[in-house]
């Protein structure tokens, strides 16, 4: 069953928004980093039970952000094959129609 509808995006558009959220990715990954650097140096000045709840509570957090993170990369991988496959269809269709006689009444 084809699916018809007008494209409003051109696969240039694609590209580049998946180029934004991979540098979003890399913003998130690099974030995440310095936040666990930072608990980890506070946590060499705070001992007890508080510590160690305020580090297992940060790397469950972390574990979240890394989620959403695959999520986000997951995403950049989507629009750059809907691109590559929105690319490939208009390659087929120009070849079609170079390929149609121009000579039809003779």
């Amino acid at each position: 069953m084809a699916i018809e509808g007008t494209l409003k995006v051109t696969p240039q558009q694609l590209k580049s928004t998946s180029g934004e959220f991979s540098t979003a990715g890399k913003q998130i990954t690099a974030l995440t980093a310095e936040m666990m650097s930072k608990v980890t140096a506070m946590s060499s000045a705070w001992q007890g039970d508080a510590s160690t709840a305020y580090i297992n509570k940060f790397k469950s957090l972390q574990d979240d952000i890394e989620k959403m993170n695959r999520m986000v990369q997951e995403h950049v991988t989507d629009l750059n094959a809907m691109a590559d496959a929105y690319e490939a269809a208009e390659k087929a269709n120009v070849e079609a129609v170079s390929s149609l006689s121009g000579d039809v009444i003779s």
